[in-house]
């Protein structure tokens, strides 16, 4: 039985070294070069300043009037003013303010316009079109869905800039540089197995990263049993029946296996099989501290009026949100710096400290929330680490005998994030383990750096060598 064990352990070495090897070194890359995506900040500063010269025309139509909207934003499109809207459906609307009209799609030459206009504002030498696509390496997450096909563009430039426009609402969704691509191929494409000719097919390439993880814990666990079996005081002094590469392979599995039996184990937590640790997001409550819906003819009342909101040169965006029934507006800059405004008078008005409270009320069903505190840097479950999140917020633990945690704006009052017992648990054994960010002073500078790059050559170490032994043996069986 343990000569078919070690044989099984020798053969998935061989089927499964490489990409163990791939995995480690991608993953150096990793912590310091991400997937290219756009953040809220990156995504505002591509926005050109709001001006409402010429706005609002407003459609009359039957089909708005019969709906209710849980949100709305006025930006630009190129030179045009456009209202979003989402309803209770979640459906996104698009309305051209200038012309009056709602839009389904952006025809190929109106893109083209908008690219060029862009490509100026930036100082690119043009926009070229590439191409209309369904997706690509990096427009294959499923959040793009709602906008495809896409726009595909080129700046030109030295950077080899590109970007894609959604063909639904006319926005850059995605904005890269050949940097960006080179090292997102090098890192996460490797590390995530994401070539698009897999990605794009989700339940496979879930299966197939499943599966694969499934047999590196197999690998990883197995090599554990045997090197600690192996480990032991021989009439000759030694501790180790091995020499050559075989010995580093022992003892760097030693001192590192269980490490990267942590890391294989923590990957597979990443795509939650059976729904493993999948939290339960927090729509419903969400909706709840919205308190009610906004109707066609409340927005179309205060869109000739928002000409007298108070705005910046740094403008981009304003934005319509409901909190407890009512509703309120915010100005939002290149920066993400938002402003509440009152949306009767188009005054400035802060959310109050008492209103947060009644917030933090809603979302403990049973009585008074365990604690409330504003913090400016992050805790355990809320902190920048590869992602940004939003600081200041205003902590809340819902007296639910779970305590849930939320993450409230102090600007707007939304919920930032909701960690509940699901997603503790995906926070420790996923984020935790793997990316080694257990505690604040971990993750500062260059403690984790060190700490992550002894790990990291350790595990490498293992991989590297048991990889080399499995070849050198199958070189063997073939001569």
């Amino acid at each position: 039985m343990l000569k078919l064990l070690f044989l099984t352990h020798r053969y998935a070495g061989i089927a499964l070294g490489i990409l163990m090897v791939i995995w480690c070194l991608s993953g150096f890359i990793m912590m310091y070069k991400s997937y290219p995506e756009l953040s809220e900040t990156e995504s505002l500063s591509l926005l050109p300043p709001l001006t409402l010269d010429n706005c609002c025309a407003i459609p009359d139509s039957t089909s708005l009037s019969e709906t209710t909207y849980q949100e709305f934003d006025l930006q630009m499109l190129g030179s045009i003013p456009v209202l979003h809207l989402r309803t209770v459906d979640d459906m996104l609307l698009t309305m051209d303010l200038r012309h009056s009209r709602v839009f389904h799609s952006v025809q190929e030459m109106f893109a083209q316009n908008l690219a060029a206009g862009f490509a100026s504002s930036r100082h690119y030498p043009e926009a070229t079109l590439l191409g209309t696509i369904h997706n690509d390496q990096w427009t294959v997450y499923g959040a793009y869905n709602p906008h495809r096909p896409l726009y595909h563009f080129a700046a030109n430039d030295d950077a080899g800039t590109q970007w894609y426009q959604s063909s639904r609402t006319g926005e850059i969704i995605q904005h890269t540089t050949r940097e960006q691509r080179v090292w997102g191929y090098l890192g996460a494409v490797l590390h995530w197995l994401y070539p698009t000719i897999l990605r794009e097919k989700v339940q496979l390439w879930s299966q197939v990263v499943i599966w694969l993880t499934v047999i590196g814990i197999f690998l990883t666990a197995t090599g554990l049993y045997f090197g600690l079996r192996q480990f032991k005081t021989r009439k000759s002094g030694r501790k180790s029946p091995y020499r050559g590469l075989s010995l580093w392979h022992h003892y760097a599995g030693l001192l590192f296996g269980l490490v990267t039996f942590t890391w294989v184990l923590s990957g597979l937590f990443s795509m939650q099989p059976g729904a493993l640790m999948e939290g339960e997001g927090a729509q419903s409550e969400a909706q709840l501290l919205r308190g009610g819906d906004i109707t066609w003819a409340t927005i179309s009342a205060l869109l000739p009026r928002l000409a007298a909101l108070p705005m910046t040169e740094n403008t981009v965006r304003i934005e319509g949100r409901v909190l407890q029934g009512h509703l309120a507006l915010y100005r939002v800059e290149n920066d993400a710096t938002r402003m509440r405004f009152d949306a009767g008078y188009l005054q400035a008005k802060p959310l109050p400290q008492k209103e947060l409270l009644s917030l933090a009320m809603l979302l403990s069903p049973k009585g008074r929330p365990v604690a409330t505190d504003m913090i400016t840097a992050g805790d355990g479950y809320y902190y920048d680490h590869h992602e940004l999140v939003r600081l200041p917020a205003y902590r809340v633990i819902a007296n639910d005998g779970k305590n849930t945690r939320y993450y409230l704006d102090p600007v707007s009052g939304e919920i930032l994030d909701k960690i509940d017992t699901n997603d503790k648990w995906y926070r420790w054994l996923h984020y935790g383990l793997h990316r080694g960010d257990f505690t604040g002073f971990l993750r500062s500078r260059p403690v984790w750096d060190i700490f992550m790059w002894i790990l990291m050559l350790g595990t490498t170490a293992v991989c590297i060598t048991g990889t080399c032994m499995g070849f050198r043996r199958l070189g063997r069986s073939f001569s």
